[in-house]
């Protein structure tokens, strides 16, 4: 469980969904605030931050190693979400209305 210290609004709420072997463009491939993640384009043109290491990059295009989701999450601050993931600097939430996505983990503190 974690408390929500600063709030967050979801910059991206037509989210980026890839499946295995699906087939991304590369439109960004280094972020320095968010090391560890490219943001891609799918084959439909929704565009979404995916795990670095779910993908094989080959110059400007990606393949998608396995299924993912780009859904991020609103939250409150003074909000208790369970945390089901952590990738490089964010955390995969279920927040108070059961609404699952990522939420920076500099706006969420572990408690128990």
């Amino acid at each position: 469980m974690a408390l929500v210290v600063a709030g967050y609004e979801t910059k991206y709420p037509d989210p980026l969904v890839m499946d295995a072997g699906d087939k991304l463009k590369i439109v960004t491939r280094r972020d320095d605030e968010w090391p560890g993640w490219v943001f891609c384009e799918s084959q439909n043109g929704k565009r979404g931050w995916v795990p670095e290491n779910g993908v094989v990059i080959d110059g400007d295009a990606a393949v998608a190693q396995q299924s993912y989701v780009a859904r991020e999450v609103s939250v409150m601050e003074g909000e208790i979400v369970r945390i089901e993931r952590v990738e490089s600097g964010w955390a995969w939430v279920t927040n108070m209305t059961n609404e699952t996505g990522w939420v920076p983990l500099k706006n969420l503190k572990i408690v128990e």
